[in-house]
């Protein structure tokens, strides 16, 4: 499908850079990074009506934990 889209500095310039390293046109390059971002999965749950990030394979922070950071940084 041919198709005209205006972006943002910033995403042409990632288009741009992605195109160069995967020696794509920029027209490939756009259609992959769509596709891969369509098919990510949302890393931000609600759990009890809190926005989680959901990290694979990562570990729980415990409330002490968090208790001994805060109190590192004082």
């Amino acid at each position: 499908m041919r198709t005209t889209v205006t972006l943002s500095d910033e995403a042409a310039e990632l288009v741009n850079q992605y195109a160069e390293s995967a020696r794509v046109s920029r027209s490939r390059a756009v259609s992959e990074l769509v596709v891969r971002g369509g098919r990510t999965k949302s890393r931000i749950k609600l759990v009890n009506g809190i926005p989680v990030l959901d990290i694979p394979g990562g570990r729980r922070v415990t409330t002490e934990e968090v208790k001994r950071f805060e109190a590192e940084e004082l």
